[in-house]
């Protein structure tokens, strides 16, 4: 913890929150672990392959236009000298623990908002502007001493909301300060399409209803704002930003599910299946962590698009095929696989590219209603013992037959909303 003098004078600016972003996070660690990549254009991918996009891409690609999400094929048009590096999961949760760690140091994390996103709540005279503002550079310190090509962004403000604004409009390794005395005039310089919470589809239907600019929406009325938003989300964001600092609430979760781009040795119709089991089965070992019970599930197949036949011709790509169903409350593997297998007997006969799987319409623990069948509670303790000697002894140790022979596909990878553990690999 860095030395914290009492400010002099006390009626110095108050910030509560200090959020960090850490930046092109994926690509810094690949460069740390290589030095041969460093000042280069570098693109994570999930395999290597044109058929897939960057999960993520160093500063030195985004110059180029290149950015999370962007086709490998679009990719390499940009940044023909782009460097294509397969992820590794794995290392970056090993960075992950290693940075937490020596934040630690420096102010207790309070919130990990993903891998790469943290925040902590200032205490005492940890919250005068200037401590603050010791508190974000001792930070920026610490990550470099884990790794010299490891940044961040630093925001610190009256809220999280607000705090992490401010981290986002000084990138890469900025440190921006929204005080109460700042609002509202510093956020009127900024797009609606900064503001968190703000997509593509809400800025439409904002600017249907003539609100072009945060300066618009900051005069709007709470009545207003949740009516644009539909929700009381709206008026929850008019209180945000205007600096108050309550908790969100209680997040109600109403889907689990898992995807995966396929390579190219399991694109079959046949092994497509198979990956589509193991996903099944990550994710229903996931709704069983999360206390709850599925009342539907869900299948999605992408097809590789077809070459021409003839010069000149477009390319043709297949539809992508959906099906869902309803199914009585039950979160035991067996149970859903069989599910799975009566969805998945009209997917058409396409090359695939892409599949996932998700369970639908969750319910918690203590409202679920107990089956009538003996076999649903059997079947429920064998998936409950399955998952203990998983927990115990690493991910796949003990697996359903179905599964046998795909223990490298569908690897486990990091989603926006969990970070798997170490056992996980």
């Amino acid at each position: 913890m860095p030395a914290l003098p009492f400010p002099a004078d006390p009626s110095a600016p108050i910030v509560e929150w200090l959020f960090f972003d850490l930046n092109a996070y994926f690509a810094s660690v690949e460069q740390q672990e290589r030095p041969e990549l460093r000042g280069r254009p570098v693109g994570i991918v999930p395999l290597i392959t044109d058929h897939t996009v960057c999960i993520a891409a160093s500063y030195e690609a985004k110059a180029y236009g290149v950015k999370t999400g962007t086709a490998v094929e679009d990719a390499k048009l940009l940044c023909p000298h782009l460097v294509l590096v397969e992820a590794r999961p794995k290392l970056y949760v090993e960075y992950h623990h290693s940075i937490i760690e020596a934040v630690e140091k420096c102010v207790p994390i309070s919130h990990v908002m993903s891998i790469d996103e943290m925040a902590c709540r200032l205490m005492g005279r940890e919250r005068f502007l200037p401590n603050a503002t010791t508190i974000g550079y001792s930070v920026k310190e610490a990550l470099r001493s884990i790794g010299i090509t490891l940044r961040c962004s630093v925001g610190l403000a009256p809220n999280r909301y607000l705090s992490k604004i401010a981290a986002d409009i000084c990138k890469p390794d900025g440190l921006v300060a929204l005080t109460s005395r700042d609002l509202p005039e510093a956020l009127f310089c900024l797009k609606l399409s900064d503001l968190v919470g703000i997509g593509t589809a809400m800025e439409q239907r904002l600017s249907r209803q003539g609100i072009v600019t945060v300066k618009q929406l900051w005069n709007l009325s709470p009545e207003q704002m949740r009516e644009a938003w539909h929700s009381v989300v709206g008026e929850r964001l008019w209180h945000w930003l205007r600096g108050a600092d309550f908790h969100d609430p209680e997040f109600k979760r109403k889907s689990v599910g898992k995807q995966h781009v396929l390579a190219p040795e399991y694109r079959t119709r046949e092994k497509a299946y198979g990956v589509a089991l193991k996903l099944l089965s990550i994710t229903a070992t996931n709704l069983r962590k999360f206390n709850m019970w599925a009342g539907g599930i869900g299948v999605i197949v992408h097809f590789l698009k077809k070459r021409p036949a003839r010069s000149g011709d477009d390319w043709t790509e297949p539809p992508s095929w959906k099906a869902q169903k309803r199914v009585y409350e039950c979160r035991d593997t067996m149970t859903l696989q069989s599910h799975f297998t009566q969805l998945w007997h009209d997917c058409p006969p396409h090359e695939p590219l892409q599949v996932g799987v998700w369970l639908f319409n969750l319910v918690p623990d203590d409202v679920h209603s107990l089956s009538l069948f003996e076999n649903d509670e059997t079947r429920h303790r064998v998936s409950i013992v399955m998952d203990e000697l998983n927990r115990r002894f690493g991910q796949h140790t003990i697996y359903l037959g179905g599964l046998h022979g795909l223990r490298n596909a569908a690897p486990t990878r990091i989603s926006f909303t969990s970070i798997p553990k170490l056992l996980d690999f």
